[in-house]
């Protein structure tokens, strides 16, 4: 089979390998339909972690084989499968935080998305696998990603929910944007310093769009109140101490995605202390979250195949993913496979 092997922050190379077994009866092989490829992918500094693995995560497939003891896959379904699943037994899960479950840091498929076949283990088959016959590839790839921004909307409690601000306008800030109107927001603001971006936005739902400055400026001349919380995308400094300026006093700042390891956020202890700006982390999603995307991708809730505005083969991976990072009217890039049903 193919997969595409991570050799440097922004360029992949095509290897020829073996398809990988089947090392017990609670395991599956899929036949991969579609892989998205995740804004996280696009950081430079988070690829370096991952050179000589194989990119990809947001992954979908075609049971191959099922394991004697998988009960609720059957063979030729259309497979989600979550490329972390936790032992839902540890302290971690039982709180509901199943993101720090020691066997969901330790779980991951094999060798990862960007693959022709996948070898799905036991934690991940039984944590967090379900079959989706009724989505497309193209969609059901947005589960993950999707149920990433149900987390971020469920960290915020419900007295915040009414009027958010969405920071940043690619594919996941307009998942954000969904998911925080299918949750219960009345009024949601996006910033975008991107006009195509904003105009995406826009269409995608929002209620009005700004750039960083008009509405820093709207808010502290009081022409426009502030929010009650505010989801920040980008993982940049500068951009997380712009976003503060968003929200109310006693409001939610969530941050969406991580800063590179080692760099350091200047925040002012004193205006957030008196302000009581909670900052809220986000990171990944578990079962529940994986299961409500699914279920609002289903629904329509989510229009799902207007966010996906390129496909690309296996063996143009370097193509898909240039394609990716280049911004602006690029929204999710999937890479996409033979059809492989019965």
């Amino acid at each position: 089979m193919l997969q595409a092997v991570i050799k440097t922050p922004t360029t992949f190379e095509l290897a020829t390998v073996p398809k990988p077994t089947l090392q017990s009866d609670e395991e599956l092989l899929l036949k991969t339909a579609a892989c998205g490829i995740c804004s996280g992918d696009l950081m430079e500094w988070y690829l370096r972690r991952k050179i000589n693995t194989v990119l990809g995560h947001e992954v979908v497939g075609y049971a191959e084989q099922v394991g004697a003891g998988i009960a609720h896959i059957k063979q030729g379904q259309l497979v989600f499968v979550h490329h972390h699943a936790p032992c839902m037994e540890c302290r971690f899960c039982r709180a509901g935080d199943p993101v720090h479950c020691q066997t969901w840091r330790k779980s991951k498929l094999e060798p990862g998305g960007m693959a022709e076949y996948i070898r799905v283990p036991p934690a991940n088959a039984r944590g967090d696998s379900f079959a989706i016959d009724d989505l497309t590839p193209q969609v059901g790839a947005l589960i993950e990603p999707l149920a990433c921004s149900v987390k971020a909307c469920a960290r915020v409690d419900t007295r915040h929910r009414a009027h958010g601000v969405v920071v940043g306008c690619g594919v996941m800030g307009l998942l954000n944007l969904a998911a925080a109107r299918a949750m219960g927001s009345e009024r949601l603001w996006v910033v975008e310093p991107d006009a195509v971006r904003r105009e995406y936005a826009l269409r995608f739902g929002a209620d009005q769009a700004f750039t960083p400055q008009e509405l820093a400026g709207k808010i502290s001349a009081g022409q426009l109140d502030a929010a009650d919380f505010v989801i920040v995308g980008p993982g940049d400094p500068e951009v997380i101490v712009q976003s503060l300026a968003y929200v109310r006093n006693g409001g939610v700042v969530v941050l969406f995605t991580p800063t590179p390891a080692g760099s350091l956020t200047p925040l002012d202890f004193d205006d957030l202390y008196f302000r009581e700006i909670s900052l809220v982390p986000s990171y990944s999603c578990g079962p529940q979250d994986t299961r409500q995307a699914y279920e609002l991708l289903r629904s329509g809730a989510v229009d799902a195949p207007a966010l996906v505005t390129h496909q690309f083969p296996i063996d143009e991976i370097q193509t898909a993913y240039d394609t990716a990072k280049r911004g602006g009217s690029v929204l999710k890039v999937l890479v996409t496979f033979e059809d492989g049903s019965s």
